[in-house]
């Protein structure tokens, strides 16, 4: 086997890239290409495995800057003492981690492999770890490995030396059984469909507007004030991006749609998504959350996701991860994923149990809002 690794995707070429990875729009040449200018603050490495110039397998890397002290709110808090000793040590990591997969858009776990060679896809996958930390200056703290690895292969990837965590459900809208809006909202039960009727009409003065690349200077300003209310009620980040992330993408990436809702003459909040051929993929939000306890702002971009499947004839909607009841109240049902953390330092992973055991995600009660058959 052949192993070839690269920092840039440009170092191969479009033309080359797409022809083995073409089929998957998160692993497409002008997806991770957009990807690498509008997220400068990171790394990339891909890893890229023949057999006698045949594809084998793809890996694709991320390299992240990380500081200790973004897990302090996972501390336990029953000992004092424990709880300084944890901080100090935290206070002091300033390293980067190596993440096997794409933490922009969380649902790409970064791996392809050709089905003749999936027998093998563990021994591709570790090669590619290997060689993609060789490429960094120092071995990084921690190697992650992202979510929805074992759809690769029915074998279990991960080895007894990563410790396996549980992330926030993906919570996906399956529209294949209806054919309008109307017979969505015919389907649900009463009470679900009566706060729908009800966040529809507090929003009749809402304005939906389509944001592209000719307008985006427009709202600029109001854009990067809502995006930063969400970044700033976020629990955990491992890296964040600016609002020019979504003018490249808008720039660049036809698939890549941005809509804003305008209530008393302010952008109240926005939604950016990637409309794909089967999935509406729905990506970064923004909120004011005064105008969301007033009219429900929130509510109502979901409601125009499912209605803008319906106008596409697209029959799933993914509202990623964040809200999780209040996603299944319009019917989107949870698909759970798992990730893996190893620390490349003895002691310091034994450790790593007593956080990821307090980033357990909070429990939630999933709604079934549709009227049984």
């Amino acid at each position: 086997m052949e192993y070839k690794v690269y920092r840039s995707i440009t170092e191969m070429g479009e033309s080359a890239w797409d022809s083995y990875v073409s089929k998957r729009f998160f692993l497409s040449y002008n997806y991770l290409a957009t990807l690498e200018k509008a997220c400068q603050q990171l790394e990339y490495r891909y890893v890229l495995t023949l057999n006698q110039e045949n594809f084998v397998s793809l890996c694709y890397f991320q390299i992240i800057p990380f500081s200790g002290t973004s897990l302090n709110q996972y501390l336990p808090t029953s000992n004092y003492f424990f709880r300084k000793l944890y901080e100090n040590t935290l206070a002091k990591v300033r390293t980067n981690l190596l993440v096997l997969g794409n933490i922009i858009f969380t649902c790409e776990n970064g791996v392809l492999v050709a089905d003749k060679y999936k027998n093998n896809a563990e021994e591709y996958i570790q090669k590619s770890l290997s060689l993609a930390i060789e490429t960094m200056d120092k071995i990084p703290l921690g190697t992650m490995i992202s979510e929805n690895i074992k759809s690769v292969s029915t074998k279990m990837f991960c080895p007894k030396q990563f410790h396996i965590f549980q992330v926030e459900d993906r919570m996906e809208l399956n529209l294949m059984e209806l054919d309008s809006f109307d017979s969505y909202m015919d389907r649900l039960q009463s009470k679900y469909r009566i706060r729908v009727r009800k966040v529809l009409d507090l929003n009749q003065n809402t304005q939906v507007v389509n944001i592209n690349k000719e307008n985006f200077s427009e709202y600029r300003s109001q854009i990067e004030k809502l995006f930063l209310n969400v970044l700033e009620n976020s629990k955990f980040k491992l890296t964040t991006i600016s609002v020019d992330y979504f003018y490249q993408f808008l720039l660049k990436v036809e698939r890549f749609k941005m809509k804003g809702y305008i209530n008393d003459n302010q952008l109240v909040g926005f939604v950016t998504y990637f409309q794909l051929d089967t999935i509406i993929e729905v990506h970064y939000a923004g909120l004011d959350y005064a105008a969301n306890q007033k009219v429900k702002i929130y509510n109502f971009m979901l409601i125009d996701m499912i209605q803008e499947a319906f106008n596409l004839s697209i029959k799933r909607v993914c509202f990623g991860r964040t809200a999780q009841e209040l996603k299944s109240t319009l019917g989107a049902l949870p698909f759970a994923t798992l990730s893996s953390l190893r620390i490349n330092k003895g002691i310091l992973n034994l450790l790593t149990p007593v956080f990821l055991n307090n980033m357990v995600p909070e429990k939630w009660v999933l709604r079934s809002p549709f009227k049984t058959k």
